[in-house]
């Protein structure tokens, strides 16, 4: 870690991540100027380990609180901690015990792409080596603006012109006089360097296992990325392009009943990028909404909870990165765009939701589902089920339209439980950038959601 540190030093002090001038005025001895790609993908893991933000995590409709993990009067304060990103709390990053919203950490970290993108060619290695880096870092860029384009700016299908994230190419950091770029522009950003990297993946024999992005993790963003633009032509050749070059889905139904079996594993041949590290909290546990949703033979059920009713689904025991994205998302993404096509395929479609049942419900007998509306909720039930506690369903919740649901809470059993209702279209579906973050740039527009008064909850019991 020292190495990297000491790379990173480097870069700092050469002006390609600058975030103020102090940085240039003292050089370590131990510096280790980058000199060739070995160095560089060490700088790519570093860099993601700040890839995501666990208030994703809790403000959607999958979890609520595991009271299981109270103490009679004592107040739980692991619950505090959650408390304002849970009940979507207008001030939820300014709280003392609150989650972090990674927003500076995405930034640093997209500097480091930038940088690696600025000087890969001029490295020592094998053009291979070179081009597959830089792959990695234009899918890696495009993955922190993804992430944070869907926490501060507002659903794409919604209003493309209102105001996304700052849009920063070049390495050298200014912290004052950077203005938001529409989530218009942000997108299309994304999708180019998506492209641009699926392009030199292609070029060369698949990666995979090394904790870096690859071809397959690349198309499956790119899908998602246009199925969330709603271009559904091009999210389904995407994720067509994500299933040709993926490993299979993994048979969940011949695992041994009771084995501990986590997901994040690249045993699991579905796994294509395990990246950051997230540590679920264990005071969250599957809503009731979602647990309904499962059949009796679905193998999914035991990714679930422990018996204490926490989320078992990520491993949190092991030391290493447990985020992932994996091939599954790609039958689903295709199967959506398939439904909603200029031209629907229904029948694909429903090939690609059979496909991914028989991998996970024993017994599993086809279904024929003739009607668009009614296979398109299947599908969107699916995709709620496969890749909950994954990072999408509060994202997948904005771009369906940021429907009304609720919360319950209160931080000691002594206490009154109490309701919290987001409601529909709810200016929180657009979450606050942290105060300190405007302070550093005094160009940046704030979201309207800041505006929203205290939300108090009533009683219901």
């Amino acid at each position: 870690m020292r190495y990297v540190k000491s790379i990173i030093c480097v870069l700092i002090c050469l002006g390609l991540i600058v975030a103020c001038s102090d940085f240039l005025e003292e050089k370590s001895q131990d510096e280790v100027i980058p000199a060739n790609t070995t160095d560089y993908r060490e700088i790519l893991l570093n860099y993601q380990q700040t890839a995501f933000s666990e208030a994703i995590l809790v403000m959607d409709d999958d979890v609520k609180i595991n009271e299981s993990r109270y103490w009679g009067d004592y107040p739980n304060s692991l619950a505090q901690t959650l408390a304002s990103c849970f009940t979507w709390q207008s001030d939820m990053w300014e709280d003392l015990n609150t989650l972090e919203s990674q927003y500076e950490s995405m930034y640093t970290s997209i500097m480091a792409m930038n940088a690696i993108l600025e000087n890969i060619d001029d490295v020592e290695g094998d053009i291979t080596e070179v081009e597959i880096v830089k792959a990695q870092a234009l899918g890696t860029r495009a993955y922190y603006y993804f992430i944070l384009v869907n926490m501060f700016g507002e659903p794409y299908n919604f209003n493309k012109e209102a105001a996304g994230v700052v849009l920063k190419l070049e390495s050298p950091y200014r912290e004052s006089g950077m203005e938001r770029a529409t989530v218009e522009k942000v997108y299309a950003q994304i999708v180019e360097d998506l492209e641009e990297a699926s392009l030199l993946f292609n070029k060369y024999p698949k990666q995979r296992g090394d904790f870096l992005m690859n071809v397959t993790a690349a198309d499956i963003l790119l899908s998602r990325v246009y199925l969330y633009m709603e271009e559904w032509t091009k999210a389904e050749e995407a994720a067509t392009r994500a299933i040709e070059s993926a490993e299979g889905l993994m048979d969940y139904t011949t695992l041994p009943t009771g084995q501990n079996f986590y997901m994040t594993s690249y045993t699991n041949s579905e796994v294509e990028w395990m990246f950051c590290q997230l540590l679920l909290s264990n005071v969250l546990m599957p809503s009731n909404e979602l647990v309904s949703k499962f059949d009796a033979n679905d193998r999914r059920v035991e990714f679930l909870s422990r018996s204490s009713g926490s989320i078992k689904k990520v491993d949190i025991e092991e030391k290493g990165p447990n985020i992932m994205i994996r091939s599954a998302e790609a039958y689903l993404n295709r199967a959506e765009a398939r439904v909603l096509s200029p031209k629907p395929d229904l029948t694909g479609a429903l090939a690609d939701l059979n496909e991914l049942r028989r991998h996970r419900i024993t017994g599993y007998l086809d279904v024929d589902i003739k009607d668009a509306d009614i296979l398109l909720n299947e599908i969107r039930d699916e995709r709620r089920k496969e890749l909950c506690f994954e990072g999408h369903r509060w994202f997948d919740l904005r771009r369906y339209g940021m429907p009304s649901f609720y919360h319950d809470f209160r931080v000691s059993l002594v206490e009154p439980l109490l309701r919290y209702t987001l409601q529909e279209k709810d200016p929180l579906y657009t979450l606050p950038i942290p105060r300190d973050v405007l302070e550093n740039n005094v160009e940046l527009e704030q979201n309207s959601s800041v505006l929203e008064p205290a939300r108090n909850g009533f009683q219901i019991n």
